[in-house]
């Protein structure tokens, strides 16, 4: 058996160790942190399409929060009651994204330096001014939603597999996910990162090499941004209800007068 004193030695030497890796890996951390989470998630600027994360290692435990960064669905399979409350609240599993066990205590780290700053001070990326709804850029991100215009890098059209109530579109099946309504559930930020990132399952196989450029990102969020705001989304403008109601009384008075002829 070790003497204790081997043992506190040992202890010491590998508390030191830490303490002097932890600005290190908090740096990297942050890095880490733009690239795999930021479009999601941010430092004190308030909810987006995941949680905020300012003091999250002060209220969850460094191993939860790892085993959520390196494998969520493992989580959600134990039907963790915190992992569940999110996938409740949020509408999704976050996605898994491949990080290792090694990255993920870097993110961890810089979480845990960044959460004693102030408010959103240390949330990347900045600020980004809100999407102005205009017919333009409407017609830009139904056209790049329909895939009637290509996206830049070759990315598939979104109406390959997502739902959309909105005139003129008729959305595919492969996803469950209907985006009528995602601007309203996500606001700005939200949508943006999401579109920014794409890191959903499917999606990050598709898109890995072919990210969005920031004009296609706006274009998209002025869709559904009108979508959400039911100024042209959700319900079919009035000459199209006039029609269905007209076609309706024209093929009721064809059949009564059909009926008169064969009596």
């Amino acid at each position: 058996m070790a003497h204790p004193s081997r043992i506190l030695n040992c202890f010491i030497t590998l508390l030191v160790l830490l303490t002097c890796c932890f600005p290190v890996w908090a740096d990297q951390g942050k890095d880490l942190f733009v690239k795999q989470c930021a479009g999601c998630h941010n430092i004190g600027g308030g909810d987006s399409t995941g949680p905020d994360l300012k003091g999250v290692t002060s209220e969850r435990s460094h191993a939860w929060l790892e085993s959520l960064i390196t494998d969520p669905g493992k989580l959600t399979a134990s039907k963790d009651p915190a992992q569940a409350e999110l996938v409740k609240k949020y509408g999704f599993e976050m996605p898994n994204l491949g990080i290792s066990h090694e990255d993920a205590l870097k993110i961890i780290a810089y979480l845990s330096s960044a959460s004693g700053s102030d408010a959103a001070a240390d949330s990347p990326p900045g600020e980004q001014p809100a999407v102005s709804v205009t017919p333009e850029l409407i017609a830009q991100g139904k056209a790049l939603f329909t895939g009637s215009k290509r996206f830049v890098k070759g990315g598939a059209p979104c109406l390959s597999c997502h739902s959309f109530t909105y005139p003129g579109i008729i959305g595919g099946k492969l996803s469950n996910a209907d985006l009528s309504k995602a601007y309203h559930k996500m606001g700005d930020a939200g949508m943006r990162g999401a579109l920014k990132t794409l890191k959903f399952p499917i999606m990050k196989n598709i898109y890995a090499d072919r990210p969005l450029s920031d004009g296609e990102i706006a274009a998209l969020m002025a869709l559904f941004k009108d979508s959400a705001t039911q100024k042209g989304g959700g319900s079919y403008p009035i000459p199209f209800t006039l029609m269905g109601g007209g076609l309706f009384i024209v093929l009721l008075l064809g059949l009564t007068l059909y009926k008169r002829r064969i009596r």
